[in-house]
């Protein structure tokens, strides 16, 4: 038994909270890509539609939460570096949950309306299984067998590709020979073009190139491996002129984007459904290749 009230109710209407019985009715087994989440806090129902608690959710699926109490808005926030916006910059997810509107905000622009608004239980957030899910582009499945609820949720599937360094950096050519692996009969276009980074103990940033004295080469594209056992993958030497004078001994990695088709030559995009704009099914997704390498001088 728990006392749950709408946000809602109490700032717009004036009212106060009622008691009610939103308690999950049966047992509820919750999986993300096939394995058991344990959520800190208790599943929970409005007018039979399952209600998650967002900070928990969020938690589970590597975002962080944090909470605004002037707004009074919830943002989920998750850096995924193997994609890139259309300003070819490492995408950051962000959903903001205002625990007065009936609205998600997703990206700072794109809104998903709610089949209930949140719901405050014990001062915690909660948001319907499917907005939830969809807001965090999850595949959701749900089936009920006898008193237990099964709830199956899957990431949207990332491309098998590898980068390596397939040998040591020369720096009399400034060099390094990396190696593509792919295990997916599709076919991937990699750019000319990729960028620098170093790690400092805690995290990676990035190295400015000095591009005073070489060209900037139009971006072109190459093909990568399709996967077939005769073609899975494919050796290529990246040069890192304008980089002279900043690699000093180091743990560096190198981030290729690229793209790709499946067999009948249609974009495979990481983003699955209309409301985000600016990733349309016609537009393809670029994801980002990383490849590591040391350098001792």
């Amino acid at each position: 038994m728990k006392k749950i009230c709408s946000l809602w109710l109490v700032l717009v209407l004036g009212i106060g909270c009622t008691t009610s019985t939103f308690a999950a009715k049966k047992d509820v087994i919750v999986t993300l890509d096939g394995n058991r989440m344990v959520l800190q806090q208790d599943i929970v129902y409005d007018q039979d539609r399952m209600m998650l608690p967002v900070r928990a959710m969020g938690q589970a699926l590597g975002a962080e939460v944090t909470y605004d109490a002037k707004s009074r808005t919830a943002v989920l926030t998750k850096k995924m570096p193997m994609l890139l916006t259309n300003e070819m910059e490492p995408l950051t997810w962000t959903v903001a949950v205002a625990m007065d509107s009936e609205y998600l905000t997703l990206m700072g622009r794109n809104q998903i309306l709610l089949e209930t608004r949140p719901l405050i239980v014990d001062d915690r957030a909660y948001l319907p299984l499917r907005e939830m899910a969809k807001a965090m582009n999850l595949d959701v499945q749900w089936r009920a067998e006898g008193n237990t609820e099964y709830v199956s949720m899957t990431s949207i599937a990332m491309p098998e590709v590898q980068l390596q360094a397939n040998g040591t950096f020369d720096f009399a050519t400034m060099s390094l020979p990396v190696l593509w692996k792919n295990d997916e009969n599709v076919k991937f276009y990699a750019w000319d073009s990729f960028w620098l980074e170093k790690w400092d103990g805690h995290q990676w940033n990035k190295v400015e190139q000095n591009r005073d004295y070489i060209p900037i080469p139009e971006p072109e594209t190459y093909s990568i491996p399709t996967g077939m056992p005769s073609d899975g993958k494919k050796e290529r030497k990246l040069t890192f002129w304008g980089w002279e004078n900043q690699l000093t001994d180091g743990k560096y990695r190198v981030a290729v984007p690229y793209q790709y088709q499946e067999g009948n030559d249609k974009n495979v995009p990481f983003f699955t459904w209309g409301q985000i704009k600016g990733y349309a099914s016609n537009i393809p997704t670029t994801y980002v290749a990383y490849g590591t390498f040391a350098i001792t001088k």
